[in-house]
């Protein structure tokens, strides 16, 4: 079942927390081609602070952050907001996929990542209005 942040009258947002400049661009990309108004951060305090600006329906998580361990930003997240996260990271799937389950992660996806398939899953768990 999507969330469509439409139906309930919600802009569309997103927060990205990422500090490689060009995954994040990559991100903004897809993001923004899906309706998403984005928001960015490069750190974990950056992003906890625009968490309560941004209200995003969705946060997507990098780990390797150069301030915090990105699971233990995924708890503090987890605690102030419903909003769905999707953790992208590096690290070794299967370990760090049940870790950030466990710390509130909604999904993992492991990188390199294919565009093509975060546009799949973003279409999956927030469907655009109009868009069949």
């Amino acid at each position: 079942m999507g969330l469509s942040a439409e139906a309930d009258g919600r802009q569309r947002t997103v927060l990205v927390i990422e500090d490689d400049a060009d995954i994040r661009q990559l991100l903004v990309i897809v993001l923004s081609s899906r309706g998403f108004t984005v928001h960015e951060a490069i750190t974990g305090a950056e992003g906890q602070r625009l968490l309560a600006e941004a209200d995003p329906q969705l946060i997507t998580l990098d780990l390797n952050l150069p301030d915090m361990d990105g699971i233990d930003l995924c708890s503090i997240l987890r605690a102030r907001t419903d909003a769905h996260i999707l953790t992208i990271s590096a690290r070794p799937p299967l370990l760090t996929a049940d870790q950030c389950l466990a710390a509130g992660s909604n999904h993992f996806m492991p990188k390199p990542f294919s565009p093509r398939l975060l546009g799949a899953y973003l279409d999956q768990v927030f469907p655009r209005e109009g868009v069949a």
